[in-house]
């Protein structure tokens, strides 16, 4: 049962555009008639999940604030990372209004500059992503591929933070050589496993030069395993590709100390999001 206070009281704030068009969602999300998806403003439980920038690596607090702030995704694990970065910036929009204030080091004295950006201007910037989901291999095999989604995208930043820990503590360790070299070999075979493991997921069907399109998962998995390195780079290229935001981080700078001027681009880390 919808609750009439919380109905009365939390409005959308803004719509926006999403790169994916709202495409590749299991789901789909609730789109205006413009195709653009509502944005609430954060509550001040939202605010204390936002300002542990920890938990937001977590990928249970990053979709505990899009259910909040972006209810009309209905399974924000599913969703293609080329919304996220869209959707994070216009939370932070209508929780703190239009400025981003950026750290940005001066190239020509080393001066830290202070610079705001505009959450406008960037969200104007944003277009559908229009790459192809499809790719030709040479031998003729044709696969349909669609973005990475959130939930599989979490789980390799989560899985590659834990490899470095595990790197620094084995360089600290008073290990041998061969047990060093060992425990490396493993956890890159890990990250390596896990690699394919997200592109397979992001591969819809595989349909050969002959006989029926395959779209199951482990045996897409299987096949992938087998596949020569110039065809698993292709299809990497074009799964990527897919999971691009779109969003434009260049900018013009100009220095307050030696009045240099260059442009540079925006570091939209998910951490610095929601320093209000």
């Amino acid at each position: 049962m919808t609750n009439p206070l919380i109905q009365a009281y939390r409005k959308p704030v803004l719509y926006v555009s999403l790169p994916s068009g709202g495409k590749f969602y299991d789901t789909k999300p609730k789109l205006s008639v413009d195709g653009e998806l509502a944005i609430y403003s954060m509550t001040a439980r939202d605010e204390l999940v936002s300002k542990t920038p920890d938990a937001l690596f977590n990928g249970e607090a990053t979709f505990s604030l899009i259910q909040s702030c972006a209810p009309d995704i209905g399974n924000p694990t599913e969703m293609p990372v080329n919304d996220l970065v869209v959707i994070l910036i216009a939370i932070r929009m209508a929780t703190y209004g239009d400025a981003i204030d950026v750290d940005v080091k001066c190239p020509e004295c080393d001066n830290m500059n202070q610079l705001t950006v505009s959450t406008n201007a960037l969200l104007g910037s944003v277009k559908e992503n229009v790459a192809l989901d499809k790719v030709t291999l040479d031998n003729k095999f044709v696969i349909k591929v669609k973005p990475y989604n959130l939930h599989d995208r979490t789980k390799l930043q989560i899985q590659r933070l834990k490899q470095q820990k595990l790197i620094q503590n084995l360089a600290d360790a008073e290990l041998s050589d061969e047990q060093r070299q060992k425990q490396f070999g493993e956890t890159f075979l890990e990250i390596a496993d896990l690699t394919v493991t997200l592109i397979a997921n992001a591969i819809i069907q595989v349909k050969p030069p002959e006989g029926d399109t395959v779209e199951d998962e482990h045996l897409i998995l299987e096949w992938l395993k087998s596949i020569t390195k110039e065809d698993y780079d292709k299809i990497r290229e074009t799964v990527e590709e897919l999971s691009e935001s779109g969003v434009d981080t260049k900018f013009d700078a100009e220095c307050i100390e030696c009045k240099h001027t260059w442009n540079t681009n925006i570091d939209l880390d998910i951490a610095n999001f929601f320093a209000g």
